[in-house]
Formats: structure tokens, C-alpha cells, sequence
């Protein structure tokens, strides 16, 4: 059976092999690799009209992008591919994120990627992922980072709640972290378990700065209305897409709900769809955690307490420094 001919989402012409039967815009919008996580999800409005269709670009064929050799798939979701690549000039394993659609991306695609560079390039914090190179070859867009063995934390927790040390611990690595990206000016706004990698030694790494924006400047990424982000992690000022009230109050929202997902084994909000858990975060308390006795007085402290959706911003903690 042949595959529907225009997107689903904006009406935009389809070739036959076009990935997910969306556009390019489209499908880094919605980031289908969130959707497809526990607990995750990606919400977007809709695009505001056809957008051109985009080739298949090979990238399962690619094996050289100038000085690195790419020596395997480490991951793959609707906004990017990673390899595990070395990089001759250097001789050293990096982790190569490119961008699917080749020359065909969409400028919002490239120009997220950039921004996630330039953000995470003003970081300088041994557990915040590195970035070590951004650019172009062969029409491929790129970024080159620390190449990082271990698993997501949200692998980590997908079977069971973690024991309460353990949890405080990440949560505290997690939030020395991103309260080094706050004092450079840098909000992350995506915070979640699969954007946290645990290494090797047992530590967390944040990485994933798609989003990232600079605290005293608006988006011009991000229209007005327009939810980029999990919903399942985000505050409700973000789930209803206020942007401009965005602050260093929206990391420390999405740190609360994942000490709250460590903890309990499940996020604060999870439905059926995006739809339905942005409805929740946006109207709903979160879901009693009806767990150990440890646990639920972890949670009742003010570091998960304040930041979840019983305190508005204005309650909520400033900072993630304590």
C-alpha cells in the first residue's frame, strides 16, 4: 500500500519515502522521539503552511563526513541522527549529531542546532555534555560533542522507581549543572531523562541544549503559542506557551518532575497523547505519589513541592543553587 501523499499535519506534498508520513517541519516539530519515550512527549503547533518536501538523503549509507569516520548509530529520532564517530585529525571518539534531511533541513531545523552549539559552547562544567565543533559538510549539518558511555536516565528508570539516595544524588549533580548553564545566562527549558546521560562512573551528564535560550533575550525560535518541549517535565507557563515568562523557574519546574519520576517511577503527568498531558500539566495537581514513606517525604520536601504545579512561578524557586 503506498503511503499517504501530503502531510498529515500542514498539507504539505509527500514523496513516497517520506519518514513518518510528515514534512521535515513537521516531524522536527512533533520530535517523534520524545512521543515514542515513557512519559515523554513533544507537542508543536502546527505548521504554518506546505513545506517542501524533502529527499531521501543516504545518511543510512554515510559512512565518512570530512575528518570524521562514522562508526555507528548510537541513536536516532524525528529531529536528529547520532553516531558514534572518530575524528581522524585527532584520533578520538566524538558523538556526531546531524541533522536527517541533509540540504534539504528546514532553516528552523539548522538554526536549533547552531543555537544548541553556541549555548552549550558557553559551558564549561564536567557534567554538562561538550561541544567540540558545528558545521556543514556535504550539506550535512552537524554538531561534533563528547562522545559519553552509558545509558539515559530515563533507561535507567523506565522499570523502577530508584532508591531515594541515589535519586537526591543525581538530582543534586543535575542542578549544580544547570545552575552553572543559569549563571552564563543560559536557560536549557528541555530538562527530562532522556536529555540526562549517567556515565560509566555512575554520573549524570545534561546535554541537549536544542532549546536553550538566553535568559535576558526573547526566542526568535519560539512564536508566541508555539509549545516546543516534553510536556510531561514542563511548567504550566510553558505548556501554555508564555514564553516571555519563561525563567530560571521553568528548569527548576522540570527538575522537581524528574526527583519527582526518580523517585515514584513515573512522571508527574503522563496521558494517552501530547494533547492529553498538556491538558493535565496545564489543569491538574500532580498525581499522588502513593509510594514508600521515604519517597513520599522526599517529594514533600520544597524542592520537588514548590516546583511542580501546586506553586505558580512566582513560588517557585529561583535557582537551582539550593
Amino acid at each position: 500500500m503506498s503511503r499517504s501523499q501530503a502531510c498529515p499535519r500542514c498539507g504539505a506534498e509527500l514523496p513516497s519515502d517520506a519518514p513518518q508520513d510528515l514534512c521535515p517541519r513537521c516531524l522536527f516539530a512533533v520530535g517523534l522521539d520524545e512521543a515514542k519515550a515513557p512519559g515523554g512527549g513533544t507537542a508543536s503547533s502546527v505548521c504554518p503552511g506546505p513545506a517542501a518536501a524533502a529527499a531521501n538523503t543516504g545518511d543510512d549509507e554515510l559512512r565518512d563526513l570530512g575528518d570524521y569516520e562514522l562508526l555507528e548509530e548510537v541513536g536516532r529520532g524525528g529531529m536528529a541522527i547520532v553516531y558514534r564517530a572518530r575524528q581522524r585529525s585527532l584520533n578520538r571518539i566524538v558523538a556526531l549529531k546531524l541533522l536527517p534531511w541533509g540540504a534539504h533541513a528546514p532553516a528552523d531545523a539548522v538554526q536549533r542546532l547552531r543555537a544548541e552549539a553556541m549555548a552549550t559552547a558557553a559551558l564549561q562544567h564536567p557534567h554538562i555534555v561538550a561541544i567540540h565543533e558545528v558545521g556543514v559538510c556535504q550539506g550535512r549539518h552537524f554538531i561534533a560533542m563528547d562522545f559519553v558511555p552509558g545509558q539515559p536516565l530515563s533507561a535507567l528508570i523506565r522499570a523502577k522507581p530508584l532508591p531515594s539516595r541515589q535519586a537526591a544524588r543525581y538530582a543534586k549533580t543535575i542542578a549544580e549543572a544547570i545552575d552553572h548553564a543559569h549563571a552564563h545566562g543560559i536557560l536549557h527549558r528541555d530538562l527530562k531523562p532522556s536529555n540526562i546521560l549517567i556515565d560509566a562512573e555512575d554520573q549524570p551528564r545534561v546535554m541537549d541544549f536544542g532549546l536553550a535560550r538566553r535568559l535576558e533575550e526573547d526566542s526568535e525560535l519560539t512564536a508566541t503559542g508555539q509549545v516546543l518541549g516534553s510536556p510531561s517535565y514542563m511548567p504550566p507557563e510553558q505548556a501554555a506557551g508564555r514564553h516571555t515568562t519563561l525563567s530560571r523557574r521553568t528548569d527548576v519546574y522540570a527538575l522537581g518532575a524528574i526527583l519527582y519520576h526518580l523517585l515514584t517511577g513515573r512522571p508527574p503527568f503522563a496521558g494517552t497523547s501530547v494533547a492529553e498531558t498538556v491538558h493535565q500539566v496545564l489543569n491538574l495537581d500532580p498525581v499522588s505519589p502513593g509510594c514508600s514513606t521515604t519517597a513520599s517525604r522526599a517529594i514533600s520536601r520544597p524542592c520537588a513541592s514548590s516546583a511542580l504545579k501546586g506553586a505558580g512561578p512566582p513560588l517557585r524557586h529561583g535557582g537551582c543553587d539550593g
